[in-house]
C-alpha cells in the first residue's frame, strides 16, 4: 500500500490570491522560495523570474526542480540561508511559506541575501494557534513568553499580527519601509500575510 503523502496546501487558492495582489508591485528580478515543498506555489506564480528554492525534504525538492526545469533548487536547512556559496542578483520576491515559523528564515535571509530597493515579502505562520492551545507566545525574533493571564493572552491572541507581528516586522526591516500589507487567517490559527518593502 503506498504511503500518504501529506497535503501541503490548505486554501491554495487563497494564497496566490494574497502573493497575486502584491505581486503586482514587485519590481523584476529573482524569487527566494524557502519551504518551497513540490514547487506549486512557485510554478504557478515565479515562472517568470529566476527561482531559487530550498527545502528539507529530498523528495519535495527533487520534485520542485522537475516542476520548475531552470530554477536553482536545493535540499537544505531553510532557517539558514542556502546559497551563502554564490553570488546572486538583488531579490525582489521572498516567499517564506513555513508550516509554523517564517521568521527564523526571514531573519537569515535579511542579514545574509542581496535585497532589492523593493521587495515582495509573503509568510506563512502558525505561531498564533500556541497562544491559546499552550499559552507560549513566540514572537518573530524568536523569544518564547508564557502568557498565564487570561486577558493578555486573548489580548496577544486576537491581535497578533497587528500588535505583535506587524510591529516587530517594521522596526527590523529599516531603513526600508513598509508600503503595503495583506492578510488573512484560516480557521482561528494559521495567519497569512505578505508586505510590500521600499528603500
Amino acid at each position: 500500500m503506498p504511503q500518504a503523502v501529506q497535503k501541503q496546501h490548505v486554501d491554495l487558492f487563497r494564497k496566490l490570491m494574497l502573493r497575486q495582489r502584491l505581486l503586482r508591485d514587485a519590481l523584476p528580478g529573482p524569487a527566494y522560495v524557502p519551504f518551497c515543498g513540490d514547487g506549486d506555489i512557485a510554478k504557478e506564480l515565479y515562472t517568470d523570474r529566476q527561482v531559487y528554492a530550498a527545502d528539507l525534504d529530498a523528495d519535495r525538492v527533487h520534485n520542485a526542480q522537475l516542476a520548475m526545469p531552470s530554477a536553482v533548487v536545493r535540499q537544505a536547512n531553510c532557517d539558514g540561508w542556502p546559497f551563502a556559496d554564490l553570488d546572486l542578483p538583488p531579490f525582489t520576491v521572498c516567499d517564506f511559506d513555513s508550516y509554523a515559523n517564517p521568521y527564523a528564515s526571514f531573519r537569515s535571509f535579511w542579514q545574509e541575501a542581496p535585497k532589492s530597493k523593493k521587495l515582495a515579502l509573503f509568510f506563512t505562520d502558525g505561531h498564533r494557534q500556541g497562544i491559546i492551545r499552550t499559552k507560549w507566545l513566540i514572537t518573530p525574533d524568536g523569544t518564547h513568553r508564557k502568557l498565564e493571564d487570561i486577558s493578555e493572552r486573548r489580548k496577544a491572541y486576537n491581535f497578533y499580527f497587528r500588535n505583535i507581528v506587524l510591529p516587530w516586522f517594521v522596526q527590523y526591516v529599516e531603513p526600508w519601509k513598509v508600503s503595503k500589507t495583506q492578510s488573512y487567517l484560516r480557521g482561528s490559527s494559521m495567519l497569512y500575510w505578505g508586505a510590500v518593502v521600499e528603500l
